[in-house]
Order: structure tokens, then sequence, then C-alpha cells
């Protein structure tokens, strides 16, 4: 019709009360004031904290800060003859656990070495099997272990974090080599 204004794709186009032609992301002051290019900002900052939250939730779910599959990681001798399973992200006060593999064939005793770091930044909960002798000074913690009736050697530990932080331990078995692992603590 005659006098009415182009219809444009995707934006509505509308009459102001003064008979302007007005578009959607026009400034308008009836019946209140509307500020576009603020409210346009406000709808970008919007998206942008959903876009943030979802991502921080993909990763949680990831195991990005806590218990998940990027969490558990493995380090292994040269040799493949020791392994430490562990989580590359735990929680001060929270357990995290670490498993310590050690491949046939082996002594009638096996000495596990975990550097002072550990001592210093852990506290142990629990630990299966049972060593037979242990130690502790400036070196680190020894533990002295039996070999099970299979000939192999799987240690583990269940230990919580004392403080939050970045914690770097060095795992040695005699005989076997050596791993040092890396594990970020959350507060």
């Amino acid at each position: 019709m005659p006098g009415e204004p182009a219809a444009i794709p995707g934006v509505w186009v509308g009459q102001s009360c003064d008979g302007r032609v007005m578009k959607e992301f026009d400034n308008r002051t009836h019946p209140f004031h509307e500020d576009m290019r603020f409210q346009q900002q406000t709808w970008r900052a919007e998206r942008i904290g959903w876009i943030v939250m979802a991502l921080l939730f993909i990763a949680a779910l990831a195991g990005v800060f806590f218990h998940g599959p990027v969490s558990r990681t493995a380090a292994k001798s040269a040799d493949d003859s020791l392994s430490v399973e562990y989580e590359r992200f735990a929680h001060k006060t929270a357990l995290t656990h670490f498993v310590i593999r050690v491949s046939p064939p082996l002594p009638d005793q096996v000495l596990v070495r975990l550097s002072p770091s550990f001592a210093d930044t852990h506290d142990t909960d629990s630990m299966e099997p049972r060593p037979v002798r242990s130690s502790g000074g400036s070196y680190g913690l020894e533990f002295i272990f039996p070999r099970s009736a299979a000939g192999d050697l799987a240690v583990r530990i269940a230990a919580r974090p004392k403080r939050f932080g970045f914690m770097s331990v060095h795992v040695e078995v005699e005989g076997r080599g050596a791993v040092n692992i890396a594990q970020l603590i959350y507060p």
C-alpha cells in the first residue's frame, strides 16, 4: 500500500506516534525511554556470560576441577616397568588416589620411595597392601612391600592434600627407575 514503510527481512519496521518510520534497533522515547545501543551491549555481555558458564560446566564434567577423564593420568618409566596412576587435579582436604604399579619379575621385597614433597603436601589416609616396613626422613618416605603371589606389585594410596597449589612428587622404585608426577591442588 502506498505510504507504508518497506519491509526489510529480519527487521521490524513500524511508525512512531509522530509518523516517523522506526526500525527495530532505533532509540525510542515513547512509551518509555530506550537506549538500544546500551541494550545491545547488555545482550552481548549476557550471551558471553552464558557461553562462559557453559564452558565451565563442560570443563567440570570433563574433570578439570576434580574427578573425571581429563583429571586421570599415568606417568611411566622409560622401560614401562614402573607406572604411577594419579589425578592431575585435586581439592584440599578431599581424598585423592595414587596407584604405583611395578611389573614382574621382582625380588622378594620391593622398596618404594616418595620424595619429601609428598609428606609435605599430603596426609596418607590408607595404603594397600600394608608395607612390611616404612620410614621417613630428609630423603622422603620409604616403604618396603612384599611382592604379590602373581609376582608384580600394585600399591594403592589414598591421601588428602594439606595445602593448595602446584605439587611435584618424585616416585622411585629401587632397581626399576623413577617417575615424576605433578598435581594441581585447588583450595
